[in-house]
């Protein structure tokens, strides 16, 4: 029982040390359950916490969203107005351009006025010194009218006086006249008349030598001229009759070739008229023994008529050549003397019926 007992206090004091360490544990428990239970209860209001800003994000994230579409929104309805820009920008281009190619003249036009506006400044500028120069100028004209005012004024001081003078010398005259019939009286009045009234010695007026030089040399210049238009009349005279003298030439020469060629076309008419006989006239030309051949008549008939053809042509040029002489003959002044016949020739027909150029 003892060892019981020793036994059991061994147990019983091994139970209260167990007893104790787990009192110890419970209360180790219970603190740490305590500060569990604290923890819990931070964790819980953490987690209220935590709730309530999830909340307030949530919120937050829900007016963002919202914030956001509208910002969207407003970006797609930027881009189509940067859209609809763009083609405004475009256009502004385009009109800036244009513009730009308007002003460039403008700017020019501008700078050409201003060159005038500068250009009409210096004449501004000139016509204010014109203006001052002026004005000493009619200052200058002042001063000088005033000058020659004073001036008359001293002429008809001096008209005066010479008006005076004159008349007493008139009344003296008169005086001295009453002693025509006495000479010696008439001399010594004079005498008195002249110590009288000239008081200087007057020198006698000679011929300057420059103005009689001038004289002279005018008149040499007017001898030389007239003998140089002498000389150039001689020399159009002698031209002139040489030109007359060729243009007689000339026209005797064609007056002569067309002498020549009415000749000829009277030979060819004449020869004409003998051909466009009669048949008859024809046929007793021909010689005896091709009469009777009708043939032979024939050819003879056919070389007749070709030869008429021939012979009008050769006429009808004749003729044209004859006009285009007369056409180009020079005429010439008319005299009362006519041409004699060319070559001898008294035909009516053939005569030229022009008339001698006038010899100058």
């Amino acid at each position: 029982e003892r060892e019981l007992g020793l036994r059991l206090k061994g147990q019983n004091g091994i139970m209260k040390k167990k007893f104790s360490a787990l009192q110890k544990d419970i209360e180790a428990q219970k603190e740490e359950i305590k500060a569990l239970f604290d923890q819990k209860k931070e964790l819980y209001q953490t987690i209220g916490s935590l709730e309530k800003d999830i909340m307030s994000l949530k919120r937050e994230i829900h007016e963002r969203d919202e914030t956001i579409g509208d910002k969207e929104r407003r970006i797609y309805d930027l881009k189509k107005k940067n859209q609809e820009l763009e083609k405004f920008k475009f256009v502004l281009d385009y009109k800036i351009k244009e513009l730009k190619k308007q002003i460039e003249p403008r700017e020019m036009e501008i700078g050409d006025m201003k060159d005038q506006i500068k250009d009409m400044d210096d004449e501004l500028e000139r016509y204010h010194t014109t203006n001052a120069s002026l004005d000493l100028i009619i200052s200058n004209s002042k001063l000088k009218e005033n000058g020659l005012v004073k001036e008359i004024q001293q002429q008809q001081n001096a008209k005066n006086d010479a008006l005076l003078l004159v008349k007493r010398l008139r009344t003296d005259l008169h005086d001295v006249v009453q002693y025509l019939q006495d000479p010696k009286l008439l001399k010594e009045k004079v005498k008195e008349m002249y110590h009288t009234h000239v008081h200087k010695h007057i020198q006698p007026v000679a011929v300057e030598e420059d103005i009689q030089a001038e004289y002279q040399r005018q008149r040499d210049y007017l001898e030389k001229t007239v003998e140089g238009l002498k000389r150039k009349l001689s020399k159009e005279t002698d031209m002139h009759k040489m030109n007359t003298a060729r243009i007689i030439q000339e026209n005797v020469a064609l007056i002569k070739e067309i002498n020549e060629l009415r000749r000829e076309i009277k030979a060819c008419k004449q020869m004409t008229g003998a051909l466009r006989g009669p048949p008859s006239a024809a046929v007793s030309s021909l010689p005896p023994t091709t009469a009777g051949g009708d043939g032979v008549m024939k050819a003879e008939l056919e070389a007749q008529h070709q030869l008429i053809k021939q012979l009008q042509q050769d006429l009808a040029e004749k003729e044209a050549r004859i006009k285009a002489l007369e056409q180009t003959v020079i005429p010439r002044p008319v005299s009362r003397e006519r041409l004699p016949p060319v070559d001898g020739m008294n035909d009516p027909n053939l005569s030229t019926g022009g008339e001698t150029p006038r010899t100058p």
